[in-house]
């Protein structure tokens, strides 16, 4: 149980122990600052809206990746949009002319492999969907003591916003997780009880 601090609402609060607090700890693992170009895979999806947001409150830059038609929704976040897939090692660079310097993998393994194509250190890439030699893999309990209260604060400031998608009764939880499982949910999806 945590205090929801004032400004916070609900259906936001809900959000934020599981995705808040693995995105903070996935980037504790890179800990990206204003001399960093952090690349983060899967930037558009429930850990991802709130990645982008820690890393650009960090002071980094932040390409993110998606499909073609996530990047309104990319920008909206902060994130330098690039779509996935085949190419991407070339296309990211593109956007980083000075480099990528970190990585945060939040889908499976490709952005692991690219950052280490383009010079990455593994000392500065993570993924919380994969085990990968080398490379930090993280989750919402190894998120640093006080992170769960620091995004709370952050969301009540209006500095971090909490994109819904959808939120639904709890007698349509079978819909809400036909939505969840298409993985091309922009934001979270919030069941009430």
């Amino acid at each position: 149980m945590h205090h929801t601090p004032d400004g916070v609402d609900d259906r936001s609060a809900a959000t934020l122990t599981t995705a808040g607090r693995t995105a903070s700890a996935a980037l504790a693992a890179v800990a990206p600052g204003p001399d960093d170009t952090v690349l983060i895979g899967g930037a558009g999806g429930g850990v991802g809206v709130f990645a982008v947001q820690l890393a650009r409150i960090a002071g980094a830059r932040v390409i993110g990746t998606g499909a073609a038609e996530t990047a309104d929704h990319l920008r909206g976040l902060g994130a330098e949009p690039v779509v996935h897939g085949e190419g991407l090692a070339d296309r990211a660079p593109a956007l980083a002319p000075g480099g990528i310097t970190a990585a945060v993998d939040l889908y499976g393994t490709e952005t692991v492999h690219v950052a280490r194509e383009l010079g990455v250190p593994d000392s500065r890439i993570c993924t919380v969907a994969a085990q990968v030699d080398g490379v930090t893999a993280a989750n919402g309990a190894s998120s640093p003591a006080g992170a769960l209260e620091e995004i709370a604060v952050l969301v009540a400031a209006g500095r971090l916003r909490v994109p819904l998608a959808a939120t639904f009764p709890v007698e349509e939880v079978r819909r809400a997780t036909a939505l969840q499982a298409d993985r091309h949910v922009r934001g979270k999806v919030v069941i009430d009880l």
